[in-house]
């Protein structure tokens, strides 16, 4: 029987790390088994009895708790807590009030926990619940300590969708290790055109490196609020490279109209275009996707140790275009294969991760 987690929160204080929260324990648990944002209360329904049976129905709380979240107040100057139609309160005092609710205190970036002496009575007994701290900065590996805590704490075993867990899992490691071998390409790029005196290209370099490496790093952690930010960024990496392939000449620059170096920056594109996909589809998000037979199949390879190694190794022909590139750019193999041995590094620091996340989660790794 699957666990179902309320993710309590005071929307002025936390909601984009409850957001992220939200994200991260779909994955884990399904949608269906989260609540969260109360706001459609039925006209005429005792908001206090809604909200207890809601509550009622959890087998765990997760109260996020960030720096304002004690002494917030109203527009009256009253604190939030204090008051007897408080949402944040009343769900957690109906938590605390059912023995066999698991309530989690999450701190938020070092907020301390609050102490008894600070909450009304109904809340006190939350100073005594152990609290676990989630930071923003390390976001990642804080919500899997989270979600490994959670099964162990309410004998859960294998998670409920474990195909989808892995497949998006895999998409995302592989999306992470493309645009931060990406990301690796465009640093040295910067730097030539820095030495060229193409302060322009430059320019353009180091820009495009910093967006990139923005969305690789959040891919990587699975945060689902970088899709929007994700998609927008393949599709401009999508659209500079085929005005560049197309136009033979960028920033002064001709080697692209070589054809070479043009059947290998295709390769680029397609990995390009993949990883829009990714961000733009809801399908890959989900990881509700393809015939079962297929699915079957490709988690199959996505759990052997072995299989899915050669997949990451595999992913780098995708990017063996910017070694031509670099190459053609400094007429330098030692740069190429610098470059080369980078990526190598990344592909194997993003499976690692790729590993760990399905270690992490125990009943992924036995479909």
């Amino acid at each position: 029987m699957a666990a179902k987690i309320f993710i309590n929160y005071r929307r002025d204080d936390t909601i984009a790390i409850a957001g992220r929260l939200h994200d991260r324990l779909a994955e884990a648990f399904g949608r269906d088994n989260l609540f969260m944002d109360v706001d459609n209360i039925p006209v005429g329904i005792n908001f206090e009895d809604y909200l207890n049976n809601q509550v009622a129905q959890c087998d765990a709380m997760l109260s996020v708790i960030g720096p304002s979240w004690v002494n917030a107040k109203d527009e009256t100057n009253q604190r939030r807590l204090d008051k007897p139609d408080d949402f944040v309160a009343i769900e957690i005092a109906a938590a605390l009030a059912r023995s066999n609710i698991l309530v989690i205190p999450v701190l938020v970036d070092g907020t301390h926990m609050p102490k008894a002496s600070e909450l009304p009575a109904s809340l006190k007994p939350l100073a005594l619940r152990n609290a676990i701290q989630v930071r923003n900065t390390n976001f990642g590996s804080d919500a899997e300590q989270l979600i490994t805590k959670l099964r162990e704490a309410l004998a859960l075993g294998r998670p409920d969708r474990p195909q989808d867990f892995v497949m998006l899992s895999a998409n995302a490691h592989l999306v992470a290790t493309f645009m931060l071998s990406i990301f690796a390409f465009l640093i040295p790029v910067g730097v030539f055109f820095m030495k060229s005196n193409n302060f322009a290209g430059a320019l353009a370099a180091f820009v495009a490196a910093a967006l990139i490496s923005v969305v690789g790093w959040r891919t990587l952690a699975r945060d689902q609020s970088v899709r929007m930010f994700g998609l927008i960024t393949c599709i401009g990496g999508l659209l500079a490279l085929a005005a560049m392939i197309g136009s033979g000449q960028f920033l002064g620059v001709s080697f692209f109209a070589d054809p070479t170096v043009q059947n290998s920056s295709m390769m680029v594109a397609v990995y390009f275009m993949i990883s829009a996909m990714f961000f733009g589809s809801d399908q890959y998000a989900k990881g509700g996707w393809g015939p079962e037979w297929a699915k079957k199949m490709l988690v199959r390879q996505a759990n052997s140790p072995w299989m899915s190694a050669l997949t990451f190794l595999a992913s780098m022909i995708f990017v063996s275009g910017t070694w031509v590139i670099l190459y053609r750019l400094t007429d330098s193999m030692a740069a190429a294969l610098a470059l080369a041995s980078v990526q190598l590094l990344i592909t194997v620091y993003c499976y690692v991760q790729y590993r760990k996340a399905l270690a992490a989660n125990p009943g992924a790794a036995s479909s």
